[in-house]
């Protein structure tokens, strides 16, 4: 995942920042008592009208084997099967049964039901078909969150994401910078309904200016790839809140001799959370980088937060402006104690299983060296 990448010598520690830095996690966990639970269909009501007009295709128990389903072209959904009835939330349950499966993008053998049903009747059938998953350890899609371009994410996912990140690296024997174009290509698997591991390879590109006092070659090649696995701690629909942890391991697949990587293997124990208060949402990780040897890699304490507005005109889109701020304060070497910091707005763009996002990260604790980034990244929720 990309982050700040430059650690300059200039950089003074602010013990401020970890100062706001708590307070906004302590409003983070604040939304545990402050949200009430959203007003919903009624599962009770819904089995009644499913057993009217669903189950001819889905069959009884909603397993997508009802006796006309052998007719159909496409067998109709399994909706006992969590990855699809708990992955989307409730309003897109609800706007599927009303305009039919071609509306999100899926077969339009599943019919409209505007028509047929009232919209009372459409939530209550929404609201039972919701309630099929019946894993308690399975985190519903309305605790996932939209993605910040740093931040990560406190909910398991199943999604492959590209994401690039390219600025300059100026320093005194490098008046022009070194031009740095990274592409980081992950796969997320969601295991259970709590767990998700996930493979992360890096690409990078330098490109040294050539009128340097020492011009050097460019530099191209595989970074260090990285394996994690998360599980979520609590999750509350109710409070719309979401709280995991996990461990990433940093392996030396990069050439460090190259600037393609640390050299050595890293390893990153994680906290994440996330909250959402009506549009409002709040997400926030922590993270302790140590290499297995440190007097070749300093450690290194990591903390982000990512606020956003989600603006919602149709079910299926998802236009979300977030803000972030990055922070990371070595913990030992000859930066030991020293914080860099910057601010990271953003745009997300939501669609249906596609995401992208795009933003400009600026450094505030060091304005002598042109450090600004440009961020994006590209997503797509895969079923297997």
């Amino acid at each position: 995942m990309p982050r700040i990448i430059h650690r300059p010598s200039t950089v003074r520690f602010s013990p401020w920042l970890l100062a706001a830095g708590g307070l906004l996690v302590f409003v983070l966990f604040w939304g545990l008592i402050g949200r009430a639970e959203a007003v919903l269909g009624d599962a009770v009501r819904g089995r009644a009208v499913f057993e009217q007009h669903c189950v001819a295709c889905h069959g009884a128990d909603g397993k997508g084997d009802g006796p006309a389903a052998a007719a159909l072209p496409v067998k109709p959904a399994n909706l006992t099967d969590c990855r699809r009835t708990a992955e989307d939330d409730i309003e897109m349950i609800d706007n599927i049964v009303r305009h039919g499966g071609s509306y999100a993008g899926m077969s339009p053998v599943m019919p409209a039901w505007d028509k047929v049903l009232t919209s009372m009747e459409i939530a209550d059938v929404a609201a039972y078909e919701k309630s099929l998953c019946d894993d308690p350890d399975w985190v519903p899609g309305e605790l996932g969150f939209p993605r910040p371009l740093i931040t990560g994410k406190a909910i398991p996912e199943q999604e492959v994401v590209l994401s690039g990140q390219y600025t300059r690296n100026v320093t005194n024997l490098n008046p022009g910078g070194e031009k740095i174009l990274n592409f980081d290509g992950s796969i997320e698997y969601r295991v259970s309904g709590r767990t998700e591991i996930e493979l992360e390879a890096p690409v990078t590109m330098i490109n040294p200016d050539p009128k340097n006092e020492e011009p050097s070659q460019s530099t191209a090649g595989l970074g260090d790839m990285a394996v994690s696995f998360k599980y979520v701690l609590f999750f509350s629909v109710e409070h719309l809140t979401i709280v995991s942890t996990g461990l990433e391991l940093g392996l030396p697949t990069g050439r460090s001799n190259k600037g393609l990587g640390t050299g050595e293997l890293t390893w990153e124990p994680y906290l994440r959370a996330g909250w959402r208060w009506d549009d409002l949402i709040l997400q926030g990780d922590m993270s302790v980088e140590l290499p297995q040897q440190s007097a070749n890699t300093d450690s290194v304490l990591v903390y982000d937060l990512a606020l956003g507005y989600e603006y919602e005109p149709d079910p299926r889109l998802e236009i979300v402006p977030m803000v972030e701020l990055n922070t990371e304060t070595a913990l030992n070497g000859e930066e030991g104690g020293r914080t860099i910091s910057a601010v990271l707005p953003e745009l997300r763009v939501d669609w249906l299983t596609w995401s992208a996002g795009a933003g400009v990260q600026f450094p505030f604790t060091h304005l002598k060296n042109d450090d600004i980034q440009v961020l994006f990244d590209v997503t797509y929720e895969y079923s297997l």
